[in-house]
C-alpha cells in the first residue's frame, strides 16, 4: 500500500469508495480536503491521468432532499450561462462536479467591490427558476429545531417577527445565490469568475443577496454602501427603486442574515 493510497482512506470512507466507483471516473491517487469548507466535507480528487474533480460529502442536515435538488438544477442552469461548473453525478449524500483551477477572491483583490458587484448582477440576470422562494422565517425554525445549547428565546422571537415580515412583502422575483462570501467566488486562468456553491439559491429580490454578501464577508458600514452602490450602478431598476430605498432594504436583511450567520454558526461550525 502507497502513500497516496493511505491519504485516500485517511479522508474517504469505504461509502464515499464506493459511490465514486459507481460513476466510472477511474483510479484515484491523491484526495486532498478543503478546510474552509463549512457546511458539507469538500474534497479535490486527482486521477492517475491527472484528472481532478470535486467531490463533496453533503451535509444533510443544512439542507433537506427537495432542497438538494433544487440546487442541482440551479447549478446546471448557471453552468449553461458560463457561471459556474458542471455537475457530473450527484445523489442526496453525494455531489461530484467538473474541478475549475483558479484562485478565491481576497480582501486584498484589486476592485473587489467592484468584482462582486458584476457577480451579483450576472447571477440576478439568469432566469428566476428552480429555487425556491425566500423563506427566511422556515430557515429560522429549521436552525432553532438543530441547536445543541438553549437561546434567548425572546431575542428568537423577535427575529422570528422580521423574517415573517421580510418574507411577506419580499417581490421574489430574481435569482439569488444567497450565500456570494469571498470563498465562493473564483477567478480562473482564464481571468474568467465562476461562482461556486449554491445550495442557498433562493428566488428573492436584490437586496437579499445584497445584504447577505455583506454579513458572511463581514463588510465594514462603508464597504457595504460601496457594494451597494456600486450594484446600483450595474442594475436596470434605477428607474423603480431608489439608491437610498435599496440601502433601506439591505439594513433590514442584514439584521437578520447576521442572526442566522449567529444561528447557523452555532449549529455546525466546530462540530464534528
Amino acid at each position: 500500500m502507497g502513500d497516496n493510497d493511505i491519504k485516500v482512506i485517511a479522508v474517504l470512507t469505504d461509502k464515499d469508495l464506493t459511490w465514486l466507483t459507481l460513476q466510472n471516473i477511474g483510479e484515484i491517487s491523491h484526495v486532498r480536503q478543503f478546510e474552509n469548507a463549512l457546511t458539507n466535507d469538500v474534497f479535490l480528487i486527482t486521477l492517475h491521468q491527472n484528472r481532478r474533480y470535486i467531490f463533496k460529502r453533503l451535509n444533510r442536515q443544512a439542507r433537506s432532499d427537495e432542497d438538494r435538488q433544487s440546487e442541482f438544477l440551479v447549478q446546471q442552469l448557471a453552468y449553461q450561462h458560463g457561471l459556474t461548473s458542471v455537475v457530473l453525478a450527484h445523489s442526496n449524500d453525494y455531489k461530484l462536479q467538473q474541478y475549475i483551477e483558479g484562485e478565491l477572491l481576497t480582501t486584498k483583490t484589486h476592485n473587489l467591490s467592484q468584482l462582486l458587484a458584476i457577480q451579483l448582477h450576472r447571477i440576478h440576470q439568469l432566469p428566476a427558476l428552480h429555487a425556491p422562494k425566500q423563506r427566511l422565517f422556515f430557515e429560522l425554525q429549521r436552525l432553532k429545531s438543530q441547536l445543541p445549547v438553549a437561546i434567548d428565546e425572546s431575542r428568537f422571537k423577535q427575529f422570528s417577527q422580521l423574517a415573517k415580515a421580510l418574507d411577506s412583502r419580499n417581490c421574489a422575483d430574481i435569482l439569488c445565490h444567497g450565500d456570494l462570501s469571498l470563498n465562493n467566488v473564483l477567478q480562473g486562468h482564464n481571468e474568467q469568475l465562476y461562482i461556486i456553491d449554491w445550495e442557498y439559491a433562493v428566488i428573492a429580490c436584490s437586496a437579499y443577496d445584497l445584504a447577505f454578501c455583506n454579513c458572511i464577508n463581514n463588510f465594514t458600514d462603508a464597504e457595504s454602501k460601496t457594494l451597494i452602490n456600486n450594484y446600483y450602478q450595474q442594475s436596470s431598476f434605477k428607474k423603480d427603486k431608489t439608491l437610498e430605498s435599496l440601502q433601506k432594504d439591505c439594513v433590514s436583511y442584514s439584521k437578520i442574515f447576521n442572526y442566522i450567520n449567529e444561528l447557523w454558526s452555532i449549529c455546525f461550525v466546530g462540530k464534528d
